[in-house]
């Protein structure tokens, strides 16, 4: 089974990670977007209106639910339902009747599955609905 690592040689390789690094130490990174505006804004809204996503950490689905957010989505409150898992609230998850992840409680009412934003802006009033 060929992986990407056997395609490239050890030259190759160091090249490519002493490049990355120079970009990254040189502060080159990619510019904001309005989505990841939107996102934010989406984001300090679910916030201030006790908006809460439950979910597992080896959940795919809750992995792609982040990914919608980016970097906004440490600013949501994110509760772990699996004991495994860091900072994890089973209890609290079972006393919400969670039953799948992520699970997104808004305005006390459960909303299971991945939630695009646009969706997520509508369930919570958010007054600025347009990515």
């Amino acid at each position: 089974m060929a992986t990407c690592r056997s395609a490239l040689s050890g030259r190759s390789l160091a090249l490519i990670s002493a490049i990355g690094l120079l970009l990254l130490a040189a502060g080159c990174t990619q510019p904001a977007t309005d989505s990841d505006a939107y996102a934010a804004r989406l984001a300090d809204h679910l916030t201030a209106t006790g908006a809460v996503m439950y979910g597992a950490y080896w959940c795919p689905h809750c992995e792609a639910q982040k990914e919608l957010f980016g970097a906004a989505m440490e600013a949501i409150p994110y509760v772990e339902c699996d004991p495994e898992g860091e900072n994890a609230q089973p209890e609290l998850c079972q006393a919400k009747n969670i039953e799948g992840y992520p699970t997104w409680e808004i305005d006390g009412q459960l909303y299971p599955g991945v939630q695009p934003l646009g969706g997520l802006a509508k369930l919570s009033d958010f007054p600025d609905d347009n990515p």
